[in-house]
């Protein structure tokens, strides 16, 4: 199990360093027009959809190496 998690470790942690890279840009544009705590709520929100994107496009290649 955690030989075929070693091998998509990548994407995730790609996906973590896009979040991170994204928060300058969530706390300059969204902390002035909403607020602090809307930045927070729209930093984690992207925070999910990101692990989602990540988790979909991981197992799709599970999915992948399986049928091959």
């Amino acid at each position: 199990m955690f030989k075929r998690l070693a091998s998509h470790s990548d994407s995730m942690l790609l996906a973590l360093v896009v979040w991170l890279c994204s928060l300058p840009l969530i706390l300059f544009i969204v902390t002035p027009l909403l607020g602090l705590e809307a930045a927070g709520v729209v930093a984690l929100v992207l925070f999910f959809a990101v692990l989602a994107i990540c988790w979909g496009v991981c197992h799709g290649k599970i999915l992948q190496n399986r049928v091959h």
